[in-house]
């Protein structure tokens, strides 16, 4: 029997890329670094193991403030002594170096918009959008006009739980890029901008979006099929 040459031709997607232009002030504001390193130490210990020096360094808001986003370019760390870690730091970051939002928060807040507003009437499950949608890269460099530092007491839960002030990075008037491809066999590209334009309205992206933050429109002069 003569072999036979077999072509596979792959799926046709289309690609997107679209400018995203912020409606209300985005908050970038996670676990610092020094909260991590010394969190994964205690939990990898038993009980009772005493926690070395530099895990007990005193609080440095500016730490937090530096090593709680993600950055374009590397940053450098000041993990022996965090009292190095200075405003003038922070502003040099925030003027040579652009803040930076995770694909993979866009990817969760897609879908999070799917499940929400898409799915009865496509017929579809949250599943579709997860396996189908791809984001570029794994960070969204952030362009603003300004920010400025917040210091706000939240609540924390727990049945002895107290409020604790957390400082978080503001950033108004700002804007970023994302690139976004999906087979046209799943999804054609009209759903997709009505996706990422449906989540700017009501889901919104980064911290304390859940309280209108974060909340953006698609720029129309600004999109992209590539």
């Amino acid at each position: 029997m003569a072999n036979k040459n077999i072509t596979i031709e792959p799926l046709k997607e289309t690609t997107l890329r679209v400018e995203l232009i912020g409606d209300t002030d985005l908050i970038l504001h996670k676990r610092s670094r020094y909260y991590e390193q010394a969190e994964c130490f205690k939990q990898s210990k038993d009980k009772g193991f005493k926690m070395p020096v530099i895990y007990n360094q005193p609080k440095n808001v500016w730490e937090g403030l530096i090593t709680g986003i993600h950055w374009e370019k590397p940053i450098n760390f000041h993990d022996e002594d965090i009292s190095l870690y200075t405003e003038e730091e922070w502003k040099d970051y925030m003027e040579n170096n652009r803040p930076c939002i995770l694909t993979q928060a866009f990817k969760k807040s897609f879908t999070e918009t799917f499940i929400t507003f898409f799915k009865d009437s496509t017929g579809k499950k949250g599943t579709d959008i997860k396996r189908s949608l791809s984001i570029e890269g794994s960070i969204c460099p952030v362009n603003f006009e300004s920010v400025e530092v917040v210091n706000k007491i939240v609540p924390t839960s727990g049945i002895s739980a107290s409020p604790v002030l957390c400082s978080s990075n503001v950033f108004h008037n700002w804007r970023t890029t994302i690139e976004v491809s999906c087979p046209d066999i799943v999804f054609p590209y009209e759903t997709v901008l009505q996706l990422i334009e449906t989540s700017g309205k009501y889901i919104g992206i980064g911290t304390q979006r859940a309280n209108g933050n974060g909340r953006y429109h698609i720029n129309p002069d600004n999109v992209t099929i590539i």
